[in-house]
């Protein structure tokens, strides 16, 4: 989208808001004054001209506004393809690499979790192993991916798409 049609939008949304709350304060003005018996007429405009402005006003405000939310929810439905899209898509690298680096099924499940963020202990209560199974099993991770530790697994895979470039062996 570009810069002009995104102020537009803003400001067609600023200006939509401005008129619902002046219509609002009319309206409630109006509502007032019915209650209180105070006539509101003026010389230069009938009540009802006055009514019937404020309506229509507030009627194509609410259209304005209703494109806006069809527009964000458009959005919205396509930014939640990309990332379901790219998380699948990571996720198939990420297997790639541990076909590559030969991980046995539970040293995946394990470099999984290690790159979500678990703590050892967190993953030795979710597969319901001792804490040194774990331990052990991320030893072997670390070594079969040529990698020191948990940070440098995850930032094996996260550099690289942060930078928006394909996936390579750490050196």
């Amino acid at each position: 989208m570009t810069s002009s049609r995104k102020k537009f939008e803003v400001r067609s949304l600023i200006f939509s808001f401005v008129v619902i709350a002046i219509c609002e304060a009319f309206f409630l003005i109006d509502v007032s004054a019915d209650i209180f018996r105070i006539d509101i007429n003026t010389s230069w405009i009938e009540h009802d001209k006055i009514e019937l402005f404020s309506t229509v006003t507030l009627a194509l405000s609410l259209v304005v506004i209703g494109l806006q939310i069809v527009r964000l929810l458009k959005a919205h439905r396509q930014a939640r393809d990309v990332v379901e899209v790219a998380s699948g898509e990571l996720l198939a690298v990420i297997m790639r690499h541990f076909e590559d680096w030969k991980l046995s099924a539970s040293e995946r499940e394990v470099a999984l979790l290690l790159i979500k963020g678990l703590s050892t202990q967190e993953i030795a209560d979710l597969r319901q192993t001792k804490i040194g199974t774990v331990k052990s099993q991320s030893s072997a991770i670390y070594q079969k991916a040529g990698v020191r530790g948990r940070n440098e697994l995850v930032a094996y895979f996260v550099e690289d798409l942060l930078a928006g470039q394909s996936i390579t062996p750490p050196a």
